[in-house]
């Protein structure tokens, strides 16, 4: 970040830098998108009774107090609220939370390596820890486009439905979750599938299934097609966008000019992304579609899907959040001579 931001020679400044150099490299390869800007915006870091603001807009000089300001760049304060977790891009559209700093204004908040890794002992690294970061850095360049975050304040925020719902559901409704999984199983299958007419059969079933269980769960949940296909949207985007970035950790893994973290006592020299295996308990919840975060999984394989039949979707995803991810390949089934 060397001649584009004054921030102080610490070890959260230099985790920073690595994360946005990692935003930056899987743009390049991935969303191109994603890279036009060099950080989406505010973020805070947590650190022990402290949070240390970088990149603050107008509203956060507006809404914090007592602070310490290092630069325009960075600000230090005492810790911003009580939660011991953070790991998420914090927005409201409530006009209760008018005076807060993340009211109509996205800020991505992180837990320092430390303190994440004791929440979640699997984050062992400052480089899975980077990972986490850059899926919520795609949800933070979300918010920015300016049709997604109207549809998530005027047509989502509005329902009386949400995740939640869609989580309570999962774990109410064994044979809907069975569904769900039944669904991801055959979107897995079509990935790995090497014949084309199968792997166009197999998506027709997964469009059939997944209208089957639309219907059957429409009329008691009207809102559940609506709310879940923009949370497969948002959240598979941005799990794609963790996925990526492990790759691009990969390719770090033995390479001599791969950035480094001097002076980290976290940085593990990217070992954990020597191998990428699906199967593996430290990745495979990227593929598990379980009670808590079916979307995610749902979202993240369609678009795995997508990019193997070579369907150009990153430039409309976020224009058009209305358009639920299904649809493109329910557009590609459509297009072909015969259907299967």
């Amino acid at each position: 970040m060397e001649n584009q931001f004054e921030l102080p020679d610490s070890l959260s400044t230099s985790r920073i830098s690595f994360v946005l150099n990692l935003k930056k490299s899987v743009a390049e390869k991935s969303w191109l998108d994603f890279g036009k800007k060099r950080t989406e915006g505010t973020l805070i870091y947590f650190d022990g009774d402290k949070s240390e603001v970088f990149f603050p807009g107008p509203q956060i000089f507006r809404r914090l107090h007592d602070y310490d300001k290092f630069t325009d760049d960075y600000l230090l304060t005492e810790r911003t609220d009580s939660f011991p977790y953070h790991m998420e891009v914090m927005i409201s559209f409530n006009e209760k939370d008018s005076l807060e700093f993340f009211y109509k204004n996205p800020v991505e908040q992180y837990s320092s390596v430390e303190e994440i890794e004791k929440y979640i002992p699997s984050v062992v690294s400052t480089e899975m820890w980077s990972t986490m970061v850059v899926h919520e850095m795609f949800h933070h360049f979300q918010y920015n486009n300016e049709n997604f975050v109207k549809y998530a304040e005027s047509e989502i925020g509005i329902l009386p439905f949400d995740s939640r719902n869609l989580v309570a559901l999962c774990q109410e409704d064994e044979q809907f979750l069975t569904l769900i999984q039944s669904e991801n199983k055959i979107l897995m299958e079509a990935i790995s599938e090497g014949n084309k007419n199968n792997r166009n059969a197999l998506i027709s079933s997964y469009l059939d299934k997944r209208e089957n269980r639309i219907t059957k769960y429409g009329s008691e949940y009207p809102h559940l097609e609506q709310v879940e296909n923009y949370y497969i949207i948002q959240e598979g985007s941005a799990r794609y966008i963790e996925y990526q970035s492990m790759f691009m950790l990969k390719r770090y893994f033995n390479n001599s000019d791969a950035p480094t973290i001097l002076n980290d006592p976290k940085f593990n020299s990217f070992l954990e992304f020597e191998e990428i295996d699906m199967e593996n308990s430290d990745f495979n919840y990227l593929v598990y579609a379980g009670p808590t975060d079916y979307h995610y999984t749902i979202g993240f394989n369609t678009m795995r899907l997508l990019d193997k039949l070579k369907i150009e979707y990153k430039k409309d995803l976020l224009d058009n959040p209305e358009k639920g991810l299904h649809q493109y390949l329910a557009d590609y089934i459509n297009s072909l001579p015969h259907k299967p």
